[in-house]
């Protein structure tokens, strides 16, 4: 090679450390968002965390300061030391505060390794004192994920600090239902517009009033997605929603102090309901009569519907909106014929998940000859109930289909093992027989999986699986399930 083509190869090399700050810190969030291990296995968050801090951080000064932003952006708080060690960064560091995009208590527990709940309150790392003083500490903040774990230290201080902050985006309070938290929520004063707040899940709050629905909802002029699962919201909160809000997730499964009437109100009525995709009825007072005028009038979007424990009749199945890619119809009295007369292929080639626990036509006769399942062949993931049929259709061969039990009490049929991609902690057996044959000893060979950890992975083959509305975002790390928001979405029915 020629002098004058060294010199010009030199002058058109490109160093990453010369790349703008904006995109070299980029490329760094693409690392520390990356899952899988050079053996192509996924790697737990936490144990990804630490990776990144060892092995990224420490190359060179522009790594470091690149790398923090990446770090911080997204806080996973997994344990009470963790988030002393995070309070003390902030304190050393002054700069970090402002980076910080989104606090994720989801995977936070106190118990364990012989640490109760009673000592993690006398240690002092994660209390309404301190949660505050991050709060004020972290003025850009996006997204406050927590749960039920920290729900003592919800107080008003958190609260009042929380709902000040002016670029809030996403609030999860999952399963909080403490009396410091009920009592703490009930006292707020909403003295500043909310209307960059578009997540909201109080999701299983069970104790929350109904007075905290009616002050919060109207505040909520740009709300998108909205989880109300088991609590007491009234049908005159969800009638003071702005007509501003663009709801395109809403949960009201398990809303015992709403009527049938009212919900059918809400939904055919509010100009919010018009960009509904996701819509989840479980358990809720609506009647048949109810079910055929609302089913009429759903929007056109809708991609998921969950009517689990509904009077889903016959005549129903043919006013269920065109385009629905998942459907749950948890205890509905249908026939295998009426359900391959509606669902089968390609009656609805969008569907992609189908749910029918608790369904008496059910058993293990009727889903192990697989005709239900060879007739409906465009659904990639159907439900069944764990207990009484798939757990005992263990020793199952079902060629091109996989069972998983799941550590509560769902569990599922796959087509084909695309669900096991990326799962943490499974253990894995494929049947390579040819035919369908059930066999009730255990000595046979199994096709079933059994989800030994709780990390489901990022497999499509989840989608539409969930009964929790996911309010993290993916920007700063968002949409991992894990701990008790798993818990929620995956374990309970």
């Amino acid at each position: 090679m020629s002098s004058d083509s060294t010199i010009a190869s030199s002058q058109q090399r490109c160093y990453i450390l010369d790349l703008p700050a904006e995109l070299l810190e980029y490329i760094l969030k693409l690392v520390h968002s990356d899952d899988t291990g050079l053996d192509g296995m996924r790697i737990h968050l936490t144990r990804r965390l630490a990776l990144f801090k060892k092995n990224v951080l420490p190359v060179c000064r522009g790594f470091h300061d690149a790398g923090l932003i990446a770090l911080y952006s997204h806080v996973h708080i997994g344990h009470p030391r963790a988030f002393d060690v995070f309070r003390y960064e902030l304190q050393k560091n002054q700069a970090l505060g402002p980076v910080v995009r989104c606090l994720d208590f989801s995977d936070f527990t106190s118990i364990g390794l012989g640490r109760t709940r009673r000592m993690n309150r006398e240690i002092q790392m994660v209390t309404t004192t301190t949660i505050t003083d991050v709060l004020i500490q972290t003025p850009n903040l996006r997204e406050f994920l927590v749960s039920e774990s920290i729900e003592d230290d919800i107080g008003k201080s958190v609260l009042d600090t929380l709902f000040a902050l002016p670029f809030l985006e996403a609030i999860d309070f999952c399963g909080a239902s403490g009396s410091t938290f009920t009592h703490s929520f009930s006292t707020v004063q909403f003295t500043i517009s909310l209307s960059n707040l578009t997540r909201v899940s109080l999701h299983e709050c069970v104790s929350l009033p109904s007075g905290v629905f009616e002050k919060l909802l109207p505040q909520l002029d740009n709300l998108q997605r909205l989880d109300l699962t088991h609590t007491q919201v009234s049908g005159t909160a969800l009638e003071e929603i702005p007509h501003t809000a663009r709801l395109t997730h809403l949960s009201l499964s398990k809303c015992r102090s709403l009527t049938g009437k009212e919900i059918l109100k809400f939904l055919t009525a509010h100009p919010a309901m018009t960009y509904c995709k996701w819509l989840s009825l479980q358990w809720t007072d609506i009647s048949a009569d109810q079910l055929t005028v609302l089913l009429e009038d759903l929007p056109s979007s809708l991609k998921h519907l969950n009517l689990y424990g509904l009077p889903v009749e016959d005549s129903h199945l043919s006013l269920l909106p065109s385009e629905l890619e998942e459907l749950s119809l948890g205890y509905a009295d249908l026939e295998p014929d009426t359900i391959i007369e509606h669902f089968g292929t390609p009656k609805r080639p969008q569907l992609r998940y189908l749910d029918l626990t608790g369904n008496p036509h059910m058993n293990v006769w009727t889903v192990g000859d697989m005709r239900l399942l060879r007739s409906c062949s465009d659904v990639q993931t159907w439900e069944f109930d764990a207990q009484q049929v798939l757990t005992k259709m263990a020793d199952a061969r079902m060629p091109g289909y996989t069972i998983v039990l799941g550590q509560g009490r769902r569990g599922w049929i796959f087509k084909g093992h695309s669900a096991l991609e990326g799962v943490h902690n499974c253990s894995i057996t494929v049947s390579p027989h040819s035919t369908a044959t059930y066999y009730p000893t255990a000595s046979a060979p199994s096709c079933c999986q059994h989800l030994l950890g709780m990390d489901m992975g990022n497999s499509d083959a989840w989608a539409g699986v969930s009964r929790k509305i996911d309010c993290s975002g993916n920007e700063y790390g968002g949409g991992l399930e894990r701990g008790i928001y798993l818990y929620y979405a995956y374990r309970t029915k």
